[in-house]
């Protein structure tokens, strides 16, 4: 019998269900990886081994007494360190949070109720309030595809444990790109789902009008199953190994918007090349094509960012005050800047919203059901490179790469990051981007494009 790929989900819960593989044995398997890859990669904040064992035991008694068994049946999985989790204390990749939680988080409830086994925590930049995985506190996440080069951030270690291999799929957060950058930069697929799909309670916040939390695997499949639990059922369910005709099919009911256009200028040349074969493949899956113009793309993203900054002032105000001397520079600029905004800036920009959706979607979406554009304009930068940097420069840089994610989180948008490519061996990434609430709809686009390609089967051959 042939053994399951661990790398793939639907494999490997096919596997757990039917006895070819115990909950115990996945776990050991993916445990056996952390402890020999994470010591170079820092994806983990904490591995919890001793639990996630006794866990797998008791999935695996009650699967032999005959119980019921969940849709995530002894799947070992990690989660960014941001999910309360009862008795655990949850860093938000910072030292100054030190009290346990007192409950799980409703998404961690759900996890556990489907039968997952949770491994330990991710690394994350501090507070998530960042873009390079570099923490202080916790080291720096390392590129599975090249070790000197940054994962982008925050959801940093989501995205490196599903790309060396540690575990099949993970949870990270977004609020302006925080999971689907770290996807391109790493080699991932991730969801960035509707704004309100998925509960927020008892998740430590970055920017609550924003924040979304991020289901991170190899596949779109991957990631819809995991949706699917989050959501508490409410995503179509992914069918087993769905068949290249019937991906094809939805795909072919909808009407693709390109829109790189607005970003020529600031993608790389080779990056671009690698988004316009995309656009190939993936109008021939469509019902139709055409170019598309974002309206208020600038505006939007300034918007944003006044939320996000005041957001982070008003939620970390008392530990600036009190224990600024333990957090990093690099989260302190990230946030400190929110302290000296006016609170009625913040106010307006989230009471324009409504009304700039409107028109987004009446502009955006008129004659498109999915847009593509890009989620990064460069392959992962070399650490030094950014560490060296200046702050003005390095602001600059995630200005302009932002530019393609934050308006989605501002419009509470759902998005897609699926890798594309590959430049002199790092990878690139695409964004689909969908109407709030219509994330099958990308989907069936993300399926029937990974069905077409196997960028997302390709793996960093040193974490072979």
């Amino acid at each position: 019998m042939t053994a399951p790929d661990q790398h793939h989900l639907s494999q490997l819960t096919a596997a757990l269900r039917n006895g070819q593989l115990s909950a115990v044995q996945a776990g050991t398997q993916c445990l056996e990886r952390i402890a020999l890859h994470d010591g170079a990669l820092h994806a983990f904040v904490a591995v919890e081994r001793e639990a996630a064992l006794r866990e797998a035991e008791q999935l695996d008694v009650a699967a032999q007494a005959g119980q019921p068994m969940g849709p995530l049946h002894g799947v070992p999985l990690a989660v960014k360190d941001v999910f309360q989790r009862l008795g655990k204390t949850t860093t938000a990749g910072s030292t100054v949070y030190p009290r346990p939680a007192s409950a799980d988080a409703t998404v961690i409830t759900r996890l556990r109720q489907a039968g997952a086994v949770l491994l330990g925590t991710l690394n994350l930049d501090e507070f998530a309030a960042g873009g390079t995985g570099m923490n202080a506190h916790f080291g720096r996440c390392c590129n599975p595809w090249d070790l000197e080069r940054i994962t982008g951030g925050s959801s940093s270690g989501s995205a490196v444990a599903v790309a060396a291999g540690l575990v099949p799929v993970t949870l990270g957060s977004d609020t302006g790109g925080s999971a689907r950058v770290p996807a391109a930069y790493c080699g991932v697929t991730a969801i960035k789902p509707s704004f309100g799909l998925v509960s927020l309670d008892g998740v430590f916040p970055r920017a609550p009008p924003f924040d979304s939390i991020s289901p991170m695997g190899h596949s779109v499949e991957d990631c819809q199953t995991l949706l699917t639990v989050i959501a508490g059922g409410l995503v179509e369910s992914a069918p087993a190994l769905p068949a290249l005709d019937r991906a094809l099919a939805q795909a072919a009911k909808l009407r693709l918007g390109i829109a790189v256009a607005q970003f020529t200028d600031a993608v790389d040349s080779a990056v671009m090349d690698k988004l316009e074969i995309a656009v190939g493949v993936l109008g021939r899956a469509a019902s139709g094509q055409r170019k598309v113009q974002l309206p208020d793309l600038d505006l939007m993203t300034s918007l944003h960012q006044t939320v996000v900054k005041f957001e982070g002032a008003r939620i970390h105000r008392e530990v600036l005050r009190t224990q600024a001397g333990r957090i990093s520079l690099a989260a302190r600029g990230a946030i400190e800047t929110g302290l000296f905004l006016d609170p009625s800036l913040a106010s307006r920009a989230l009471a324009v919203r409504a009304a700039i959706l409107e028109h987004f979607l009446a502009i955006a979406f008129a004659d498109a059901d999915v847009l593509l554009l890009p989620v990064t304009m460069s392959v992962a930068p070399c650490a030094q490179d950014v560490s060296q940097a200046s702050a003005s420069d390095i602001v600059a840089f995630f200005a302009q790469s932002g530019r393609a994610c934050r308006f989605v989180n501002y419009l509470g948008l759902p998005a897609l990051s699926l890798p594309c490519g590959f430049v002199d061996g790092l990878p690139v990434g695409l964004q689909l981007v969908g109407r709030p609430n219509r994330e099958e709809e990308l989907f069936a686009f993300g399926r029937a494009y990974q069905q077409m390609t196997d960028f997302h089967l390709r793996r960093p051959a040193a974490r072979d």
